[in-house]
């Protein structure tokens, strides 16, 4: 019984105490547990660039999904293979359809009705009719990353070396007018493929954007070389494929 006397003085002194003084109490009687202090963990200066090489590398994931391919490698025709023989509608024609992909008789389904080398119209870029002379031959896409200014870069290069031929590839869903509008803006005067469907871009085997191929006379690969190149690098291998 005292015990509970003792109690009950307690409580009334603590009522008689102020607010302040209530709050005093409590932590005296009731203190909170001990903690250890956190240690401020230091940022990581280089978590920017990790983001960004992040970005780039899904970047790339996206773009080679949207390549129909095989499962074969896709670092474009390697040195001294014999340039696959197509035939595509130019970008700033009217003619539809997709590339004529077949090299030789009898045409698989979907490859074309006659071999690639027999076709010929104006409106229609055949690379069959391009292999007697030295041939630069750049492939651009929509996705992936801005491809562009390597065409603009050979269309300064191409008349530096009047005895190659320059022509681009352009694996594109667009609408042809908005095409049309993209070579009229940026000044392309070489010939531009359309490669409507990718097929072109599969059999050569391209991974990445842009990626050129240097052919020599005859139609043989001298090299292929992904990524952008500087103006003086194009002029340097082009005219290797001139000696």
């Amino acid at each position: 019984m005292s015990d509970d006397r003792d109690d009950d003085r307690d409580d009334d002194r603590f009522e008689d105490l102020s607010i302040g003084d209530r709050l005093a109490e409590r932590d005296r009687t009731h203190p909170e547990p001990m903690r250890r202090p956190e240690v401020p963990r230091q940022a990581n200066k280089y978590a920017w660039l990790v983001g960004i090489l992040m970005f780039m590398v899904l970047g790339v994931l996206v773009f080679v999904q949207t390549i129909p391919n095989r499962g074969e490698s896709l670092f474009g025709p390697e040195s001294g293979d014999r340039l696959p023989s197509f035939a595509a509608p130019l970008v700033t024609g009217d003619l539809e359809g997709d590339a004529n992909l077949c090299q030789r008789r009898p045409c698989p389904e979907g490859a074309g009705d006659k071999p690639a080398c027999e076709v010929s119209h104006p409106e229609v870029l055949n690379v069959c009719a391009l292999r007697d002379r030295p041939l630069v031959m750049t492939f651009v896409f929509d996705r992936g990353a801005d491809c562009f200014p390597q065409v603009d870069r050979t269309e300064r290069v191409r008349d530096s070396v009047p005895g190659v031929r320059f022509v681009t590839v352009y694996f594109s869903h667009k609408d042809r007018s908005e095409l049309r509008g993209l070579v009229r803006a940026r000044g392309w005067t070489q010939p531009v493929a359309l490669d409507q469907d990718g097929q072109v871009a599969n059999l050569y085997r391209i991974g990445g954007c842009p990626t050129t191929v240097f052919v020599r006379p005859g139609g043989r690969v001298a090299r292929t070389r992904l990524g952008n190149l500087t103006e003086a690098q194009l002029r340097r291998a082009a005219e290797r494929l001139l000696g």
